[in-house]
């Protein structure tokens, strides 16, 4: 809690965190921004910086000596279209929308510098690195879960022959000590 002494009489300020979440896509980012009841969009101030940082601040009276007050700061993703933000505040979010550029459209020499492929491909091949590297974000995490799947699954048939191998070792004892 801040004060401020204005004109001789006390103001108290509560500075608060706001819940935030993140929707992302391939191509946009939009960041909900849940903002207590009585703010409005008059209280609402949302810039970006020359280094891509994406600065929201707001405040609003709560009664005649208090308020309340936050700043929200996150990093643009680089491959956001900074022009291209925008904002809407609706029943007390606020949703900040920013596209991206698709790799799908970049320019096609990108594509294929440092490309060793034939002559003949140009036009089958122009868009490959960038495929290869959408199959690798959608599957990615596919194959991390399967990976992970199967050395979970790899420890749990370790742990039934330790038990198996144990239970004969046991079994093999037991028969040893038995009389006949």
């Amino acid at each position: 809690m801040a004060l401020n002494m204005e004109g001789g009489a006390m103001h108290f300020y509560d500075e608060i965190e706001p819940f935030c979440r993140w929707k992302r896509t391939e191509d946009i980012d939009i960041l909900e921004l849940h903002l207590p009841s009585g703010l409005k969009k008059e209280h609402l101030k949302i810039q970006i910086n020359n280094n891509g940082m994406l600065t929201i601040t707001g405040g609003c009276p709560v009664d005649q000596n208090k308020s309340i007050r936050f700043k929200k700061e996150t990093k643009v993703a680089k491959n956001c279209r900074r022009n291209e933000i925008r904002a809407k505040f609706s029943k007390g979010v606020l949703y900040v929308t920013m596209p991206k550029t698709s790799s799908i459209t970049a320019s096609p020499l990108a594509a294929l510098k440092g490309s060793t492929s034939h002559p003949k491909a140009g036009a089958d091949m122009r868009n490959s690195p960038n495929c290869a590297s959408e199959f690798n974000s959608k599957f990615g995490s596919l194959r991390q879960r399967l990976w992970r799947k199967t050395v979970v699954e790899g420890v749990a048939a370790m742990v039934v022959v330790t038990g198996a191998v144990v239970g004969v070792v046991k079994a093999y004892q037991y028969f040893l000590a038995s009389p006949v």
